[in-house]
């Protein structure tokens, strides 16, 4: 299954009818189902990919694109934990924007201003 930019994408709370699904989606991403309650998204109805909201842990389906339904999630999540989404990578996850800045531009001295009496 791939999907475009055009396919429809679903995120809602899973239920009890999806734990099959989210079971599927576990054993083909490798790792165990983390502990719910979930969102789960479906793209054209098919689904590939859940968060936990306990965790924010997420299984998806390895044979899909799913780089954008995953950021979609974490977004979504957000909204039901209360946290912040971030795009960050992990070793930036708590770094103050600044200081995650520092050492990408390089140290230009100052000009002092000359004092003359």
């Amino acid at each position: 299954m791939t999907s475009t930019a055009s396919s429809p994408i679903t995120i809602r709370r899973a239920t009890d009818d999806d734990a099959r699904s989210l079971d599927r989606l576990a054993r083909l991403d490798s790792q165990r189902l983390p502990a719910g309650p979930h969102l789960i998204a479906l793209v054209d109805d098919a689904p590939v990919a859940a968060i936990s909201l306990a965790s924010g842990r997420t299984v998806a389906n390895p044979f899909a694109a799913t780089d954008h339904v995953l950021s979609l999630l974490a977004e979504r999540a957000a909204h039901f934990t209360g946290e912040r989404a971030t795009a960050l990578p992990a070793r930036h996850r708590g770094v103050h924007p600044l200081a995650a800045m520092r050492g990408l531009f390089p140290a230009v001295p100052r000009a002092r201003a000359s004092r003359t009496s």
